[in-house]
Parts: structure tokens; C-alpha cells; sequence
């Protein structure tokens, strides 16, 4: 017996064919800008030089381009450095046992980048304090209402800022009021951790390829996708991951500056901060920076008055005109 010829029913067939030309189409996000940035200049104002570890050399945190990319419920920001990017791996960095990588979960581990986005681009709109540590501001025309800070250790971060702000907030109130009771200190709390929340993204869906990081941020935090000409500063720091015990505050000595998971400049070099000009307490603690065309980081970052303690003023790029 003859076998049967093979029936295939036409509609079968179709839908066959087109699932399998599906797979070949690209699916690579739109790329809504890019930003490039002049390699070789992770020294912030010219004078920064890296700490003395052997997991944190020059190229490290040196930022080469940030772009933009159109995803269907956000954007995906992508942040490309000089040199392949460290993984946190499983070394004990503590006395209790903890490992890196249990620790700075998200694999990366050295370094902070914060995205100051003016949305509005209306001079006295929005905010020009940067987050805690920077030692910065943006100037009045660059205010910001949003900002996306990605850090090894994202929760962290949030309840740290809180509690930094919470702080400031509360002695501001009881030096206004003869007397605060803990209702209002509630309230306080609660007001604080809205405007975080609203104003302040953690990413934490993050990938980390090669010299790359990419992350994503909902439509709902910026309000749709990012768009070109919104002004951006994007600043690059590097991160602490330990939270520090202020021994100051404790035994008398005076409060110190408070700072938002990132290594501060001292004098002289040194394992867990950056080394930068001695006896300067203005000079930004910020590794690489994006600026506009026709000036220069160092030129920017050198750009304050100890006399007046007047801090860096950060100018954001606008990717449509640039």
C-alpha cells in the first residue's frame, strides 16, 4: 500500500511559517538618544585619583556614552564604561561571613550613577539639591524633578535616604516649634517617604554585559518614556557599600556630612575614599561627568567658592540639541 500524501491544512501552515519569521526580527529596543563622553577622564576636577584597592583602577568608573532605549511600559537606560565592568563575586568582606556578592546583589559593585532629569526645562521648577554626599547642585535652569540612582544596593539606599532626610526635616521642625509630638513626627515620616518615593528611583531590574549596566525604569515613575529634550545630568560616583557608624555624633564631636552610598575624598590616598585636594570640603567627590559641548569636566568641577561656599553648579545636556 501507497502511503498517504502528507495534508497540511493551509491555515496551520501559515501561522507556522509566521512563528517561526518571528523569531528571526529583531527585537532590540529603539534607541531614544545617546550621550557620548570623552574617555580617559574618571579624575573628576583633574586632581581625583582613585583609592588603593586592587578591584578599583583608573578605567573603572571612566563613562563613555548613556543612552536611552524605548521599551513598551518604559525606558531602559544603558551606561557604557572604558574597561569591562567588576562582578561581584564571593569574597568575604566581612567579619560575620558576608559575601560580596550577597551583598551588592545586582552584580555590580563599585560604583553609583545618578540621572537628574528637568523634565519641564522651566528655570525654578523643580529641585537643585542633588542627593546627599555629591557636594553639588544643579544650577536653577537645570533644576530637576526626577532622578534615577542606580546603586549596588538599591533598598538600602531608599531607607537610608529616608532616614537622611527624615532627620533633617524633623531637627528643621523642632527649631521651628517649641514643642513636637510624635503625631507630627509621623506625619513628617510619612510626607517624606511620598516625595521619595515620587521623585526618587532605585533600579532594580539590572543586567550587567561586558563594559555595560543597563536599566530599567517604569513609564509610571517618569511619566511616559524618556524624551530628548528633557535635560539630563548624569554624574558617576564610587559607591560604599557599608554603612558607616558616625562616631562623631555619638561621643560629641559633631555630626558628619551626611552621604548616600558613595566614597567621599579625603587627603592623602587611601583604601575607602578618594584622594583629591587636601583640606578641601567643596571639592564634589564625583568621578566623571557628562557636559555640555564647548567646556570641560575639570573646568566644571573646579568651578566653586570655599569663601562663600558656593558648590559646583551642574548644568544638564539636553540630547536634542546636542
Amino acid at each position: 500500500m501507497s502511503p498517504r500524501p502528507s495534508r497540511v491544512v493551509p491555515w496551520v501552515a501559515a501561522v507556522t511559517a509566521l512563528i517561526l519569521s518571528a523569531g528571526t526580527v529583531s527585537t532590540a529596543p529603539a534607541v531614544l538618544f545617546r550621550l557620548a563622553d570623552h574617555g580617559g577622564d574618571d579624575h573628576g576636577d583633574g586632581s581625583l585619583r582613585y583609592p588603593l584597592r586592587d578591584d578599583l583602577e583608573p578605567g573603572d568608573l571612566d563613562l563613555l556614552s548613556f543612552a536611552a532605549l524605548q521599551e513598551r511600559d518604559g525606558t531602559t537606560f544603558e551606561a557604557t564604561f572604558a574597561r569591562p565592568i567588576r562582578r561581584a563575586d564571593r569574597r568575604v568582606i566581612d567579619a560575620g561571613g558576608a559575601t560580596l556578592d550577597s551583598i551588592a546583589r545586582l552584580g555590580f559593585y563599585t560604583f553609583n550613577i545618578d540621572v537628574y532629569i528637568d523634565t519641564d526645562r522651566r528655570e525654578g521648577s523643580g529641585r537643585t539639591a542633588l542627593l546627599p554626599g555629591r557636594l553639588a547642585e544643579a544650577e536653577p535652569g537645570s533644576a530637576w524633578e526626577r532622578v534615577v540612582c542606580l546603586t549596588p544596593r538599591p533598598y538600602v539606599a531608599k531607607s537610608q535616604l529616608a532616614r537622611i532626610e527624615t532627620r533633617a526635616a524633623e531637627q528643621a521642625l523642632r527649631a521651628s516649634m517649641p514643642r513636637v509630638d510624635d503625631h507630627e513626627v509621623d506625619a513628617l515620616k510619612a510626607t517624606i517617604k511620598g516625595e521619595i518615593n515620587a521623585r526618587v528611583f532605585f533600579p532594580t531590574r539590572v543586567s550587567v554585559v561586558g563594559a555595560s549596566a543597563r536599566f530599567f525604569v517604569p513609564a509610571s515613575f517618569l511619566g511616559g518614556t524618556a524624551r530628548d529634550s528633557w535635560g539630563y545630568i548624569v554624574v558617576v560616583s564610587g559607591a560604599e557599600l557599608e554603612l558607616k557608624l558616625n562616631l562623631g555624633t555619638i561621643f560629641g564631636f559633631g555630626e558628619r556630612p551626611a552621604r548616600l552610598m558613595i566614597l567621599p575624598i579625603a587627603s592623602g590616598l587611601r583604601r575607602e575614599s578618594f584622594a583629591g585636594r587636601q583640606d578641601d570640603p567643596l571639592q564634589p567627590p564625583l568621578v566623571d561627568i557628562i557636559v555640555r559641548p564647548r567646556t570641560t569636566q575639570e573646568a566644571v568641577l573646579k568651578d566653586y567658592d570655599i569663601q562663600t561656599e558656593r558648590p559646583v553648579m551642574l548644568t544638564a545636556v539636553v540630547p536634542a540639541e546636542r
